[in-house]
């Protein structure tokens, strides 16, 4: 994963931090934090992280359209993998190719993707409660978080992974239709789903599923709105919790946790719907007490899981 000259480019400490990148990170809370072209600080949660690779050792088909976010297509561990340049998906200033020095090689939403960056800073935790929604500010962004770099407060933005995955593929675009989904007989009118998510996009193509399967709805911009809204209800008036797990002041771990802490709630099914997911973190929301996690960003595979754990 490291050779020679990266081993030079980061301090022994920073290589054990980086390490925990493949290690299958189950915490929510952890995040890569890099830099961008305009020295700002960006950040990626590490469960959708599997690797760091150095952006020079890879061999490329580079695309050689000047005005498209993909940079070039790799063969990373034999697979065929999309690269881009994370500035200028952004919208920063683009660089040199000399001056890129790294490529995170993302999963999420059942993807691969290269994100070619400027240089990674370190790998650190932010707790949700120390975030704050940015969407409305910039739609390609999720929250800004204030963190202590090289004992120095910065601003740190999390980009909406959502949003990048759906400017550079394509086919993403027929997993958001919901020209397939299914409609059935039973009548989900009598109760309410609670949905929580921090991305503006989500929330309204999640509206748009619940209009269409005639679901009576509430939706939240994170974990704490939902959960104090919950505790003004009765049990028997919901049908089903859907949330989202990066959200910024209660993230969607300590949302099932605060849930299974009351008795009354304890049959309301809950399902994780997420592009964080790998398999530890899935067996732990599982062991929390998640009834199903379900991967972003299909809307077929989330009526289905709707229409089974609805209750």
């Amino acid at each position: 994963m490291y050779d020679d000259e990266f081993d030079d480019m980061i301090d022994d400490d920073e290589i054990d931090l980086l390490e925990l990148v493949s290690a299958d990170a189950n915490s929510s809370n952890q995040y890569l934090v890099f830099i961008g072209s305009d020295d700002e600080i960006y950040a990626i949660n590490v469960s959708k992280v599997k690797e760091l690779l150095v952006y020079k050792d890879l061999k490329m088909v580079k695309n050689n359209e000047p005005d498209s976010i993909i940079k070039a297509t790799a063969d990373i561990r034999e697979e065929m993998t999309t690269i881009i340049n994370f500035d200028h998906w952004f919208g920063n200033k683009v660089l040199d190719d000399k001056d890129y020095e790294l490529i995170i090689l993302a999963g999420f939403g059942g993807y691969n993707l290269g994100i070619m960056i400027k240089s990674v800073e370190y790998i650190m935790n932010i707790n949700a409660e120390h975030m704050q929604d940015n969407s409305a500010n910039n739609p390609k962004t999720n929250f800004i978080a204030k963190i202590k770099l090289n004992s120095e407060d910065r601003l740190c933005t999390i980009f909406d992974c959502d949003k990048m995955l759906l400017d550079t593929f394509d086919d993403t675009k027929a997993s958001f239709s919901l020209d397939h989904i299914s409609l059935d007989d039973r009548s989900y009118d009598k109760k309410y789903i609670l949905f929580a998510d921090d991305s503006r996009f989500i929330r309204k193509m999640v509206e748009s599923l619940f209009i269409k399967l005639n679901i009576k709805y509430k939706i939240f911009d994170d974990g704490k709105q939902l959960f104090e809204y919950l505790q003004d209800l009765s049990a028997n008036s919901i049908g089903l919790i859907i949330t989202d797990l990066e959200m910024p002041v209660m993230d969607g771990t300590n949302l099932i946790k605060n849930i299974k802490k009351i008795d009354a709630y304890q049959d309301i099914n809950i399902i994780v719907h997420t592009n964080m997911s790998n398999d530890i973190m899935s067996d732990t929301l599982i062991k929390l007490g998640a009834a199903k996690v379900i991967g972003k960003i299909d809307m077929i595979k989330l009526s289905e899981g709707i229409k089974k754990y609805f209750k």
